[in-house]
């Protein structure tokens, strides 16, 4: 059976989150420089319309059977695209992050992506996970596996 995900549910997980995001922005000495705050408080419009995005594509891929049902799976498979996603952009163009994996021995790498993971895959995943997890509530109740009493 389809699951369908009302508006206002996604509205309310993109809002949620959005403001998170802002708390995190705002309490966060790095980001929160001059005019960096102005910045993140001008775009949380986009977040908020990138999340709900978000929340419906992984409701298509729920419901076209391409993920998993399990929730390890709808948050992980998500996630991993999206980070291979970031870190091939960063590290391609005309400036990337790593120039020349060359210069560095292993270790300086995996420390310098470690560093790269803590500072943004962290946040993100926690992000995603929250997401993922209030997709998740409620879905029993809608395809009616679970009765509410």
């Amino acid at each position: 059976m389809k699951i369908k995900l009302p508006f206002l549910k996604a509205f309310i997980i993109a809002l949620i989150i959005t403001v998170g995001f802002l708390i995190y922005v705002f309490n966060n000495p790095e980001l929160n420089r001059g005019y960096a705050g102005l910045f993140f408080l001008s775009i949380s419009p986009a977040v908020l319309i990138g999340i709900i995005a978000y929340c419906y594509i992984i409701k298509f891929l729920d419901n076209t059977r391409l993920l998993a049902p399990h929730f390890i799976f709808r948050f992980s498979v998500p996630c991993l695209v999206i980070f291979l996603i970031i870190w091939i952009a960063v590290n391609t163009g005309d400036e990337p992050c790593i120039e020349a994996f060359q210069q560095y021995d292993f270790k300086e790498y995996i420390n310098y992506f470690f560093n790269f993971a803590i500072a943004v895959y962290l946040p993100l995943a926690i992000v995603l996970l929250a997401i993922t997890g209030m997709l998740h509530i409620g879905n029993d109740e809608v395809k009616g596996d679970k009765k509410i009493e």
